[in-house]
């Protein structure tokens, strides 16, 4: 008999840390608030992202939603993969429909959640099959391995669900939490008329943001390291996170035969953040082989460990077109597995460090999932950080973690903006904001954590006309 249970108010967070139900309060995550506005429809909701980045927080507030809104408890079933021994019970599909019908009138609508369905052996069909038997039960289900999920699940599911990601609180989603800064100030575009203004933005939430940026570049944004108090307590929480999601969920789920190399290749790629993957020197660095690498790496992309960034090639003879550059979702569990954690400021590898936080902020946005972000590089060492693509458009984005001054691009930017001609393009630096027209581009100097915050809405309205 399968096990679920149904979940009543008092004992809605029995299943979640304190902590991450006191988080949940504060932090909004935009992704638990779509899925809300599609209660109604008969998709399969698949939440996809890393452990411990609060999945299962956004399907208890999923839970008090439905609640709220006059569910009856018993109409919400609730099971926890990581705590069922035996799987047998879950390949009949008929099975699960029958015991819901049990703790329901006939017809009735249920929402049925269900935690790390990749544990199961075939989700994808057991998902499908309770779908075609009964479109009233709305099923949640979340999951760790987006490997797991498109080898499982997909290919099932094609036109019955929707997919959402949760990642780790991103930069934005923390600063709207704390109600420190003016929500209105996103709608101001960055322009002639409104540089003095966001100057003097600057010079009243410049302090507060760029704290909160250096704690983030430090420590990440997972919800139970944001919630620990002081710097102790959150590498003990990135300790957890590493040993029970490297060691155990990924290497001892996905049976990898080769622990130590899939190790290894997780400090290769932490100790070069930001550079050109060489794979004939992580082979040395690890021992491994070309086939071994590569197939480690794409673990770590599909388990939400690292990504890796494809060169941005406008066909010229001289630029790299295959090297990509690696990248941590998470700036905190990176910052683990080096073992450093010294003062932002003081860091050799500040320009890293801050590199990879705009980089895992563009993946919370989405916008990696979307295939738009690139570097660019030449052969003779002209560079630039990220190229966001949008539709025919292109905007270069370089990163100087100083003060910039006006007018003192390097030569690398002019490079760019030579061989490709953007409309616009984007300087970010620690503390100005300029705008500034070099032949047919116009230039934006942004603060870094103002472009965190906002992104191209600073620009909104002036950016492709």
């Amino acid at each position: 008999m399968i096990q679920f249970r149904t979940l009543d108010i008092d004992g809605l967070w029995a299943k979640i840390d304190s902590r991450n139900f006191e988080l949940s309060r504060l932090v909004h995550r935009i992704e638990v608030e779509n899925i809300k506005h599609r209660f109604d429809s008969d998709n399969i909701e698949i939440i996809i992202g890393p452990r411990q980045s609060g999945k299962t927080t956004g399907l208890m507030m999923l839970i008090n939603d439905l609640i709220n809104r006059g569910i009856a408890p018993q109409k919400i079933l609730y099971i926890n993969m990581d705590t069922i021994d035996e799987f047998d019970q879950f390949k009949s599909p008929m099975m699960l429909v029958e015991q819901i019908n049990h703790v329901r009138k006939k017809g009735e609508r249920v929402y049925f959640f269900i935690d790390e369905v990749q544990r199961l052996e075939t989700p994808g069909r057991f998902l499908k099959g309770v779908y075609d038997l009964d479109k009233n039960i709305k099923i949640f289900a979340t999951g760790s391995s987006s490997l797991e999920i498109n080898s499982k699940i997909k290919e099932f599911l094609t036109g019955r669900k929707r997919e959402t990601y949760i990642f780790p609180i991103s930069f934005k989603e923390y600063i709207r939490s704390q109600g420190r800064v003016p929500n209105g100030l996103k709608t101001i575009p960055l322009n002639k008329a409104s540089l003095n203004q966001w100057v003097q933005n600057e010079k009243a939430y410049g302090n507060y943001l760029t704290r909160v940026m250096e704690e983030m570049s430090l420590y990440g944004g997972y919800p139970a390291v944001i919630m620990a108090k002081n710097h102790d307590m959150k590498v003990d929480e990135l300790k957890e996170i590493y040993q029970s999601y490297i060691k155990k969920d990924i290497i001892e789920f996905l049976k990898l035969g080769k622990a130590q190399t899939f190790i290894n290749l997780i400090k290769a790629l932490s100790s070069q953040t930001g550079n050109l993957i060489n794979k004939s020197e992580i082979c040395s660095l690890t021992g491994s082989n070309s086939v071994t690498i590569t197939k480690y790496m794409n673990i770590l992309k599909e388990t939400f460990v690292a990504d890796f960034l494809p060169p941005f090639v406008g066909n010229r003879r001289n630029e790299i077109k295959s090297a990509h550059k690696s990248y941590f979702i998470d700036n905190g569990l990176r910052n683990f597995v080096i073992k450093q954690f010294s003062n932002y400021n003081l860091r050799p590898d500040k320009g890293s460090v801050t590199e990879n936080l705009l980089f895992s902020e563009f993946v919370k946005d989405g916008t990696l999932l979307n295939e738009e972000l690139f570097y660019w590089r030449t052969k003779s060492g002209a560079e630039m950080d990220f190229v966001l693509r949008i539709g025919t458009n292109v905007v270069p984005i370089e990163i100087k973690t100083s003060t910039a001054r006006p007018r003192l691009l390097t030569k690398s930017f002019h490079s760019f903006l030579n061989s490709f001609s953007p409309a616009k393009a984007i300087l970010l630096n620690r503390d100005l904001f300029h705008i500034e027209k070099i032949k047919q581009t116009k230039v934006y100097y942004i603060p870094i954590h103002w472009f965190l915050l906002y992104g191209l809405k600073l620009i909104q309205g002036a950016c492709f006309e």
